[in-house]
């Protein structure tokens, strides 16, 4: 089973729901823009999970 937890641009996740995940994923971005809006990030992260997952 899988749980995607997803935080805000600024604040991110409260660490005590990392503290008690198996695992945090983290999307490195370059250039200018410093964050992605929070649709787009669960997108991608989805996209990504379904690839390996099939």
């Amino acid at each position: 089973k899988y749980a995607i937890v997803m935080g805000n641009e600024v604040k991110g996740v409260q660490q005590e729901v990392i503290d008690h995940s198996d695992g945090c994923i983290e999307i490195p971005q370059y250039g200018t823009k410093h964050s992605l809006n929070v649709s787009v990030t669960t997108g991608i992260v989805i996209w990504d999970l379904f690839k390996k997952l099939c």
